[in-house]
This record gives structure tokens, C-alpha cells and sequence, in this order.
């Protein structure tokens, strides 16, 4: 083989080779911006408020259930209340638009955001539960029935 023969066979592997690493490097920015998922954290963000309610909704509702039936909502039910909060999203959730927040959070990215939010207010409760027992403590003190 000469040089030129040479030349062309590296140039022929070096070019689809560029091209391809090239694609490998470009396709996730690519398929980011496409899909809107360059919002993400954003749009998760401004759904924490959300997320928030539907928490405080559900012990709500479990307060109601041992005041009315003496049970507590069980954790399947509580995933009802999330489910229900997803389908009730505004139709502007901070600055984004509803279609745009329900492109890049599906139901079930908002169901784990739901535990995630939980899981972390469970472990604030958990690190400071010996200074919510002695609130009360002091709370069925200052209530006992007479």
C-alpha cells in the first residue's frame, strides 16, 4: 500500500469516529433541550409548596380518621392523596406552565418527589423527637381532663 492509500484508510476511520464521539458528547444536551428537562430542578422546586400541601392533606385526613372511624390512613391511602394532588396541579405552578410541568414530571417522578419530601420532614422529626415529646408532655399536662 502507498501513502495516499494510508492516508485515506486513517482518514476513513478517524472521521466516522470523530462523528461518532461527537454524538455521544452532543446527544444528552440534545435530548435535554428537546424534552424540557433543563427545567427540572426548577419545576421540582416550585412544586415543593405543592408537594407540601398534599403532606399536611393527608395527616389532615388521617386526624379526621381517628377522630371519626378511631384508624388511622395507611400508607397506600396516603399514595391516593398524592396521586389526587398531581391531577389537581394548578394551571401555573411558580413560573412554569401546567403542560410544561406535567412533560417534565410525570406521576410518578411526583410520587417519589412526595417521599422524598416526606422522608426528609420524617428525618427532621426523627433528629428532633425528644423536643416534640417534651412539648407533649407538657401539652397533656396542661390538658388532662379535670
Amino acid at each position: 500500500m502507498d501513502q495516499t492509500a494510508w492516508i485515506m484508510l486513517f482518514v476513513g476511520i478517524a472521521v466516522p469516529s470523530a462523528l461518532f464521539a461527537l454524538g455521544v458528547a452532543l446527544y444528552p444536551k440534545l435530548k435535554t433541550e428537546e424534552q424540557g428537562y433543563r427545567y427540572e430542578a426548577a419545576v421540582e422546586a416550585a412544586l415543593l409548596p405543592i408537594i407540601f400541601q398534599g403532606i399536611c392533606a393527608a395527616y389532615r385526613l388521617s386526624e379526621k380518621g381517628v377522630d371519626e372511624l378511631h384508624q388511622r390512613i395507611k400508607g397506600a391511602d396516603k399514595k391516593q392523596v398524592a396521586d389526587s394532588i398531581y391531577a389537581m396541579l394548578p394551571d401555573q405552578v411558580g413560573d412554569f406552565d401546567l403542560s410544561l410541568v406535567k412533560r417534565v414530571v410525570t406521576q410518578e417522578r411526583f410520587q417519589q418527589l412526595v417521599q422524598d419530601a416526606f422522608d426528609r420532614f420524617d428525618r427532621f422529626f426523627v433528629g428532633h423527637q425528644a423536643h416534640f415529646e417534651e412539648l407533649f408532655e407538657e401539652w397533656k399536662a396542661d390538658n388532662v381532663p379535670v
